[in-house]
């Protein structure tokens, strides 16, 4: 305190000779500079930290703000994968699958029976889309099966293995004809009324005849894997080209009538 007042006195002196008393004056600046700084070092400091917890602060709702955005962007990512991910099946069941004649709508398979001999789904679509009874249903150039019901906003298919279902069709090897009838869920299905003279084999590829108006020709059905002969009967077992608890997407047919298309 004393020091300070002896450099206020001397501050008060130096304006009446000033050149006498600069070096006293320099000492004396020097002396009261420390105390001066103490002085003055908390407002300082505090100006300082308050300048950091705000920084840190703003730093902070920055980061969560772009935190959230990294958020958006990734789920609309996800959306875009997803889309993409139903473009490329979309292109490769619709290249698989014959064009002339036929357009193609993409379903997708909501629910599956629980009865294990029945082959019954759910699609997505239904007469709203133009679904109609009895049409047909593909996976790719493989008969998938037919639409039985429909409500405005869904359908019911029946597959080829339903044991309830049959469908007529052709070798491709020799072109015989015959019934392939499903027998269930995971089973084999059963080619029938073929001739006694019948020369199929293992690998003989069995595709829609065209028979009975429904199922349009030249789609594939069933491979056969067994050919049996017990009593004089002779036993054709093939395996649907459809992997049935695979497929999640499938293609529902509109025939074009006279070049145009049937409505929808």
């Amino acid at each position: 305190m004393v020091l300070i007042l002896g450099a206020l006195v001397l501050m008060a002196v130096d304006n009446r000779n000033a050149a006498a008393l600069a070096p006293v004056r320099t000492i004396a600046t020097m002396m009261v500079y420390p105390l001066l700084y103490s002085v003055d070092f908390p407002q300082r400091a505090y100006q300082r930290s308050s300048g950091f917890f705000s920084a840190q602060s703003q730093l902070s709702e920055e980061n969560l703000v772009l935190k959230q955005e990294v958020q958006v962007y990734s789920a609309q990512q996800q959306d875009l994968n997803v889309v993409q991910a139903e473009n490329q099946r979309l292109r490769a069941m619709l290249n698989a699958a014959p064009r002339d004649g036929y357009t193609f709508s993409m379903a997708e398979v909501l629910q599956v029976a629980q009865d294990p001999v029945r082959g019954l789904v759910t699609l997505n679509k239904g007469s709203r889309d133009g679904v109609k009874e009895s049409q047909v249903v593909l996976d790719g150039n493989n008969i998938y099966g037919q639409v039985v019901t429909v409500t405005p906003f869904d359908s019911t298919v029946m597959q080829l293995i339903d044991r309830e279902h049959s469908i007529p069709v052709q070798n491709q090897r020799t072109g015989e004809r015959g019934l392939a009838d499903g027998y269930g869920r995971g089973m084999p299905m059963e080619i029938k009324n073929l001739a006694a003279l019948s020369t199929v084999k293992e690998g003989d590829v069995f595709i829609s005849s065209g028979l009975g108006g429904l199922f349009p020709a030249g789609f594939q059905v069933a491979k056969v894997f067994r050919v049996e002969f017990k009593q004089g009967n002779m036993t054709i077992l093939a395996m649907p080209l459809v992997d049935y608890e695979a497929v999640r997407e499938v293609l529902l047919v509109w025939k074009k009538a006279g070049g145009e298309v049937d409505a929808r």
